[in-house]
């Protein structure tokens, strides 16, 4: 049997870490509270609670006996900091308790420690311990103490950035069991003692107001405020959770038709669900009569999606979205990105908005943490934008998050830096005042591409990209910078090969380019925009390693976009060769042009064919032919440049060049002056000895 469930065989240690069983936990912690109660009223000893965050998910990904050796690192973790005479136990399959004799100031010490270890278990999962820290202060039974230590991780459940919280004082009144919660519920909800609150949610870019989330308070006529880490983990266990949601929604809904009715300004609220909503039978069609009571239009609404609800029940959650958006309602998902399951939800459930979680920037990550968790934000924004999802930023409590989200795309966000949560009276006053404006929509696709085929690797988009066409790369483009999001390996082979695909994409392709280079591809990427058409042009390439800069064509053509960034397909070919062969060729007709200009020699060339002559630069400019001249000799006789008397001499030539005489040269005057010129013509036959052009020329005698 695996060790995540208890097991004992003296009821006395669990077998899998060691520690003691619950049972002797408490007998033995009561010994000691018995045996020194002065220790115990001084604040000699510490409780504390601990809960691993998402235990299950190390067991679904990596396996229970993975767990299991989790489970026994955490115990010994637990007691070497506990100490000599420390009583610790494992209260159920990743809940854990201690009991140790030591102050508060060696306790956030090794408190400090603890979380070090458990951040470095070798695991490629972030594992988080919440915990509750009880000093005692007076002599009470072991269970309380207990309670009171759960109370305190109760108030900080969840939370990605502080760890650890001790119980005070003030939290007494607040403390309350689970049953005492249960047996006031009802009557609290009779009497309205739940509250809404609303936290604005904010364009960072301009700072208008685009939303707000509906948040729900219980204000006891006695005990004040109650955390919302208090009573909604009992509310989702015993089912009630479902009622306050309704009724959370009920609020919400009479809220906005009285806003409409005063004639105030309205943005979106977002209202949650928790997932015992989605399991209640015709639950969208109750929320549907509340809203419809209030006759509040569709688009003022937004339905919430907790984690958990996805976690627990994906086809059942997604039965629930689909009939909501049948009634048009927008949904987001919550906290996205705190849980292993998020990435796999997007493929499976139909959403419109994520709500990013900020523990990826959270201050107490070291700094190495930090930059991975913004290289993953950066790539969780751009992610959601292709998929067609806006993006909303929760817990932003510093500008300098506020303005990192903005410069990757994310300009949505809600948190302490704008606003805390407010009653409903301050945000009647603020919408009185804030400049509205619409939540910043996802990527538009352009082109007929089926974004989800195109990532899927065995769909006909995915083969025909790598196989079918020539070097490819799909970019986006953003505030004049270029990030390539994906390459075929015909692109690695047109700029020279000697790069891999990991090295292209973490490049920065206008790093690469002067600022006259860099100018034209922008100009390019502008064009695209304005037209939606393909666009070409012609860029010089310095590689970093590469000797010589390469030449590369470049054909774009824009298939997504959104308020402030762009998504372009891209085709290019490396021309270098060609280019340097025409600048070879150049460089010879200069010289040509050079020596001609010297002998005082006019060329030709004639299509035996098509009777089409292409005249050299000197026959342009002195005897004002152009480019081409069609069915040759005749408009050359008619200009004079051979006069009347050598007309019929001149078209024998060409008779004889398309019968097949391989050179030929004459004398006959030229131009209306009859100045004497050799003219000599060699004729160019095909691999059957016909002939196809023949070349001429005329030299002043």
């Amino acid at each position: 049997m695996s060790g995540n469930n208890i097991t004992s065989t003296n009821n006395r240690t669990d077998s899998l870490t060691g520690l003691k069983s619950y049972a002797a936990f408490r007998q033995e912690v009561q010994a000691v509270i018995d045996s020194d109660e002065q220790g115990i009223v001084n604040g000699g000893y510490v409780l504390i609670y601990f809960d691993i965050m998402r235990f299950k998910v190390i067991n679904d990904l990596f396996g229970t006996q993975e767990g299991d050796n989790f489970l026994v690192f955490m115990a010994q973790q637990i007691t070497a900091i506990g100490g000599k005479g420390c009583i610790a136990t494992r209260i159920n399959s990743d809940r854990f308790a201690l009991f140790a004799k030591k102050g508060r100031e060696e306790t956030d010490r090794d408190v400090q420690t603890f979380l070090q270890n458990v951040a470095e278990y070798p695991l490629p999962y972030e594992i988080i311990c919440n915990m509750g820290i009880y000093v005692t202060k007076r002599v009470m039974k072991a269970e309380f103490m207990l309670d009171r230590a759960i109370l305190a991780y109760s108030i900080i459940k969840g939370d990605y950035v502080k760890r650890y919280n001790y119980y005070d004082s003030s939290q007494r009144d607040a403390m309350l069991g689970e049953q005492e919660i249960t047996s006031m519920m009802r009557a609290a909800l009779a009497d309205r003692q739940f509250v809404v609150y609303y936290q604005p949610q904010y364009n960072h870019t301009d700072g208008s107001l685009v939303g707000a989330e509906a948040l729900v308070r219980w204000k006891h006529p006695k005990r004040g405020i109650i955390p919302p880490g208090v009573f909604i983990p009992i509310f989702e266990k015993n089912g009630f959770i479902t009622e306050l949601d309704l009724y959370v929604f009920d609020e919400v809904c009479a809220f906005i038709r009285r806003s409409i009715d005063h004639g105030n300004k309205t943005v979106p609220i977002s209202v949650n669900i928790s997932r015992r909503d989605i399991y209640k039978p015709d639950i969208v069609g109750v929320m549907e009569s509340i809203r419809q009571k209030y006759d509040v239009p569709v688009d003022l609404l937004r339905i919430e999606v907790t984690e958990s609800a996805i976690i627990d029940g994906v086809q059942q959650l997604n039965d629930v979205i689909d009939q909501l958006h049948k009634k048009h309602y927008i949904i987001e998902m919550d906290d996205f990105g705190s849980a292993y399951s998020s990435l796999n939800a997007l493929k499976n459930i139909d959403l419109d908005i994520l709500k990013l979680d900020l523990k990826f920037l959270a201050d107490d990550k070291k700094e190495s943490d930090k930059k991975h968790g913004g290289i993953i934000l950066s790539h969780v924004v751009r992610m959601a934008k292709w998929l067609g999802f806006s993006v909303i930023a929760e817990g932003v409590e510093h500008m300098e998050q506020a303005d990192y989200l903005l410069s990757i795309g994310c300009c949505n966000i809600q948190g302490f830096l704008y606003a805390r949560p407010m009653p409903e009276s301050d945000y009647t006053d603020l919408l009185k005042t804030a400049q509205l404006s619409k939540t910043m929509p996802a990527m538009h696709l352009i082109s007929t591409m089926d974004a989800d085929n195109f990532w899927d690797p065995k769909s006909l988009e995915t083969l025909i990209f790598n196989n079918y066409v020539g070097g490819a790369v799909i970019f986006e483009y953003r505030s004049g910078d270029i990030e390539p999001l994906r390459i075929n390996k015909k692109y690695i082979r047109e700029i020279g090969g000697q790069f891999t695909e990991d090295h292209i994409m973490a490049s920065e392709p206008l790093g690469m380019l002067d600022d006259l280079n860099k100018k034209i591809y922008i100009d390019m990427l502008e064009r695209a925009i304005k037209s939606e058409q393909e666009e070409e042009c012609e860029t010089w390439r310095t590689y970093e390693g590469c000797k010589e800069p390469i030449c590369v064509r470049s054909s774009v053509q824009l298939i997504g976009k959104s308020v402030d960034s762009y998504l372009f397909y891209a085709m290019i070919r490396n021309i270098t060769a060609e280019k340097k062969a025409m600048e070879e060729i150049i460089h010879r007709e200069k010289l040509f042009r050079a020596a001609s200009e010297q002998v005082n020699i006019y060329y030709w060339e004639y299509d035996v064919k098509t009777k089409n002559m292409y005249p050299c630069f000197r026959c342009i400019r002195d005897l004002h032919l152009p480019d081409v001249v069609c069915n040759y000799p005749e408009p050359a006789i008619e200009m004079g440049i051979f006069p009347i008397e050598v007309a019929d001499e001149y078209r024998e030539i060409h008779k004889r060049i398309e019968n097949g005489e391989k050179e030929i040269e004459t004398v006959m005057p030229l131009t209306a002056a009859r100045v004497p010129f050799k003219v000599r013509y060699t004729t160019e036959f095909d691999e059957n000895g016909v002939p196809i052009r023949a070349y001429g020329s005329a030299a002043k005698i």
